[in-house]
């Protein structure tokens, strides 16, 4: 039983519903793929599949249209895939529970997925309709945008035909992107001593319901980490307790601020109470801006466990209080833009060391590189090993774009309010497409969508069908 009836622009809600039923999560984006190929041999497309799992659908250009330019419709098919402690939801198989409220649409306990899937489906629906009158129109849907942009990347020359690309990958309308910031990961291993401890308590400190949110959208707002406020709790218990640090975790994509985490502290003492009001402590000192934030405490004993010699705990507390997270610079031209930044985003317990990862952006190569640099002599330093990812560029701002110029005008017409134009510093793929692409006319738009990349993510349905009706208006005005 379809739940999205009833709903406008009907056909992009219809694509999006069947996009819902299959799994996607970033490097499981093969059935996805699979189907987009479907979806386009039964349309006649020209159809593309690279073995990335990167799809283009063409469509032939309309009678008397064929000089016009071709336009290019993207986003990325793979999602983030959050979910709520208390739902038994499987990513690799079930399908994504959506829920209609108002003018919301939301998932049931779990991420959306509208983060990218919202394009493709507007993408079909671009495709699919004939009254529209264009020159050649494809749908380049990218694959593992949420990690590591290898799609993207890795797209080869030559594949795509148009000379204008749209981006459908933003989260804000009336918002026309022209450039992102590039970005790279760090991946660092802080070794670890280890002790045999006998007839202790366990306790096992969960902490969740922090807000969390896009490492690169929400960055700059005032967001707990988990990472940085179990350390917290660590340091302060050091000063009032004797304990040992069994097991740490926190986060789970790099790419969201961390919204939850656990340690398992072991102690021949009973710190429960000391716990307890060191917790409440630290509530008290985010309420303002993590109002939710929960602690959950669980006790039981042990004859015997492996734990982190006292060194390598304040190896640790040290490590990860040095390393910054949040906003690192702001852009001159624009000071309300954040130019770079870091987010401390997994922290992990392995049997030879912890296993911490930290995201840096910045729409400055130069700056990356100092951000890099202040990084790497806190983890020397502190005696850990470390490497970056290969990263991804920036999307440069570009002086004339004709695309640009075009999406203000209809924008204007259509709505009769001026369009805001922006440097964003979430990374987008259009810098990365760019790399073979360097004649493409890039711009970003999408639909008022909130909450990516954790549970409470959500879109607004008016916002969607505005969106898309200015794009046809857009793809319309371009020949």
């Amino acid at each position: 039983m379809r739940k999205l009836t009833n709903i406008k622009p009907e056909r992009v809600f219809y694509y999006f519903e069947e996009i819902s039923k299959i799994p996607r999560e970033s490097y499981n984006e093969k059935a996805i793929s699979d189907y987009l190929v479907e979806f386009g041999k039964k349309l006649n497309l020209e159809t593309y599949q690279d073995k990335y799992y990167n799809v283009v659908l063409r469509r032939k250009a309309t009678p008397g249209y064929e000089n016009a330019p071709g336009i290019v419709i993207q986003g990325h098919m793979d999602m983030v895939c959050e979910k709520d402690s208390d739902t038994t939801h499987d990513f690799k198989k079930d399908p994504i529970d959506l829920i209609v409220e108002g003018n919301r649409l939301r998932a049931n306990k779990t991420t959306l997925g509208a983060d990218n899937g919202i394009a493709i489906a507007m993408g079909m629906a671009i495709l699919e309709d004939e009254s529209i009158k264009a020159g050649e129109i494809e749908l380049l849907a990218t694959t593992s945008e949420e990690v590591d942009l290898n799609g993207a990347l890795s797209l080869e020359a030559g594949v795509l035909k148009g000379k204008m690309l749209i981006n459908l990958d933003s989260e804000d309308e009336g918002i026309v992107t022209v450039g992102s910031a590039g970005g790279t990961e760090i991946d660092i291993l802080l070794p670890i001593e280890k002790e045999n401890l006998t007839d202790v308590n366990l306790y096992t400190l969960s902490l969740d319901k922090l807000q969390g949110g896009h490492s690169g959208v929400e960055i700059n707002q005032k967001r707990g980490n988990a990472n940085k406020i179990l350390v917290e709790v660590l340091e302060k218990l050091k000063k009032v307790a004797n304990y040992s640090l069994v097991e740490i975790s926190g986060g789970t994509k790099d790419n969201a601020i961390p919204r939850n985490g656990k340690i398992v502290l072991a102690s021949t003492s009973d710190i429960k109470d000391l716990i307890n009001n060191i917790t409440k402590e630290v509530k008290e000192i985010y309420s303002s801006f993590e109002a939710e934030m929960s602690f959950t405490l669980e006790v039981e004993t042990k004859k015997e466990i492996t734990a982190l010699a006292s060194t390598s705990l304040d190896r640790y507390i040290k490590t990860i209080k040095e390393i910054p997270t949040g906003v690192n610079t702001w852009m001159k031209e624009y000071p309300e833009i954040v130019e770079s930044s870091d987010n401390l985003a997994i922290v992990k317990t392995l049997e030879n060391g912890i296993n911490i990862i930290v995201s840096l952006r910045s729409s400055d190569p130069v700056v990356l590189k100092e951000l890099k640099e202040k990084i790497s002599n806190i983890l020397k330093e502190n005696g850990a090993t470390f490497e970056f990812s290969a990263g991804y560029p920036e999307w440069k701002f570009r002086s004339e774009s004709k695309l640009r110029e075009k999406a203000l005008e209809v924008y204007k017409k259509l709505y009769n309010k001026d369009m805001k134009v922006e440097v964003i510093h979430a990374g987008l793929e259009c810098g990365a497409i760019s790399q073979n692409y360097p004649n493409i006319d890039f711009i970003s738009v999408g639909p008022n969508l909130r909450d990516v990349h954790v549970p409470s993510e959500y879109l607004e349905i008016d916002s969607t069908e505005r969106v898309y009706n200015y794009v046809v208006e857009l793809i319309n005005s371009l020949n």
